[in-house]
């Protein structure tokens, strides 16, 4: 019995908070600059040296041969765990991480093509709600 009061204590202290969910996608959160989103690619950058490929611990980074000869890294977002050592060892700057984290596919095999790391397909999303 004084288990179900205690419930009952902490579930009407909870029903005069305000919620803590957004309703996505009329609001979104902002996370500030500091957030680690998606990969893209400055192929203007890429000098394909795969020292991304080379340090990437979850092994979702895989270099293909493009139509101008060139091999360029290509993410498998089913695998990638958003760490950002390929970030880091590019020694170029062609890889960055921007700010988005709300990428949405409609198809399972979509997020596996390269053509979605180019800087021009990706925007990003300004938050509307803070985390506070």
């Amino acid at each position: 019995m004084i288990t179900h009061l205690k419930m009952f204590g902490v579930a009407l202290k909870y029903v005069f908070q305000r919620p803590i969910t957004v309703r996505w996608p009329e609001e979104r959160r902002d996370y500030g600059d500091r957030i680690r989103g998606f990969i893209i690619n400055d192929r203007t950058k890429c000098i394909s040296c795969q020292l991304c490929e080379a340090v990437c611990p979850a092994k979702a980074i895989r270099f293909h041969l493009e139509a101008d000869g060139k091999r360029y890294p290509g993410i498998d977002w089913g695998r990638c765990i958003l760490c950002g050592y390929c970030v880091d060892a590019c020694p170029t700057g062609s890889l960055r991480h921007i700010n988005n984290t709300e990428i949405v596919w409609t198809d399972l095999n979509v997020y596996r093509k390269p053509n979605e790391m180019d800087p021009d397909d990706v925007s990003p999303i300004v938050g509307t709600k803070s985390l506070v």
